[in-house]
């Protein structure tokens, strides 16, 4: 990044290896910063250099981590925003490549919190200038920050297709592939990539009586014979996942895949979904790996580029907008 920019890129502790991709890509390093704890659990954060009148931009995903909740991340966040504005930078651009919370985005039930709203308030009264976030659970949360907070929602979807296309079409026919929408709120997505790879596409029917637990799964459209992909957000502890691929199994798909932008993978989920019947389970590095040992069915693709090219975009003033549009097939740096 050239220094007329004057860009500065922190770091949080919840995904440093996603944190140093942007910086290497952006040929800058990570700014100097102690993040530590004091003895009772609560954060303590220094800046170590200047950032009085330079753009500074945080990157701190907020899912669970390896030493830290989805709380203490949200915290480390909040305190190092304190601290930059604090310190008189000209702007602080949050980079949250997992928005905390965004499951909880509307009022379901009687006394119902919105969760999501709460962090974006947060964000608002600590003078965040900017939010940059990907694939958004629910696209109404970019209504919950004001006019004067833009939010930049990044898609992975190319990725998704760029992987299909490198490494399942290069053996097999479109005609072969079905895409699948785990639910009915996923079937836009699902028919907008389906069209795209010129296949066919299909949704599930589930019923949730709890939470990450489902009462029944029914498959609408035709898996026989065919290479199967479900395509989502989120996927947490997996037990939804792991079902769907039985459903699509027992209806007759030769291979079952699943691609998720966000894999939080709770519990002992990767170890599950490795033991599942799915053929490949790809996830990004939006959030962080937090097993010792790797499973040979789960991969991993890196993101980061997207990141660093929006940060570069927003300093130089060049347009954004291809960037949070799914429908467009920019270039993407993709190993």
């Amino acid at each position: 990044m050239s220094n007329k920019s004057e860009a500065i890129i922190f770091s949080g502790t919840s995904n440093p290896s996603f944190s140093n991709n942007v910086a290497k890509h952006l040929n800058t390093t990570i700014a100097n910063a102690n993040i530590n704890k004091f003895a009772n659990g609560e954060i303590n954060i220094i800046i170590n250099q200047s950032v009085r009148n330079k753009h500074c931009f945080i990157i701190q995903t907020t899912s669970s981590s390896k030493n830290n909740s989805p709380n203490d991340n949200i915290m480390e966040l909040f305190v190092m925003l304190d601290a930059l504005k604090r310190g008189s930078a000209k702007s602080v651009t949050i980079v949250m490549p997992y928005y905390a919370y965004e499951r909880q985005d509307r009022k379901d039930y009687s006394r119902a919190p919105i969760s999501a709203a709460v962090i974006s308030k947060c964000l608002e009264s600590l003078n965040a200038d900017r939010i940059i976030v990907y694939d958004l659970h629910a696209g109404q949360i970019q209504g919950f920050f004001p006019n004067n907070i833009p939010l930049d929602n990044l898609y992975v979807e190319p990725y998704f297709i760029k992987y299909i296309n490198n490494y399942i079409l290069n053996i097999h026919s479109n005609k072969d592939l079905v895409i699948v929408s785990p639910d009915e709120g996923a079937v836009k997505n699902a028919v907008r990539i389906s069209s795209k790879l010129g296949c066919s596409c299909a949704t599930i029917y589930k019923e949730r009586k709890i939470a990450n637990k489902v009462s029944k799964m029914t498959l609408m459209g035709n898996v026989q014979d065919k290479i199967a992909i479900i395509i989502d957000d989120i996927i947490d502890t997996g037990g939804t996942a792991i079902k769907a691929a039985e459903t699509l199994h027992n209806c007759g798909s030769k291979k079952i895949f699943l691609m998720a932008t966000h894999g939080l993978l709770s519990n002992n989920a990767a170890e599950r979904l490795n033991n599942s019947l799915f053929d490949k389970v790809i996830i990004t590095n939006t959030t962080p790996f937090n097993y010792d040992n790797k499973f040979e069915k789960v991969e991993i693709l890196d993101v980061s580029w997207l990141c660093a090219e929006a940060i570069k975009r927003q300093q130089t003033g060049e347009s954004l907008t291809e960037l949070y549009d799914q429908n467009n097939t920019y270039n993407l740096e993709f190993e």
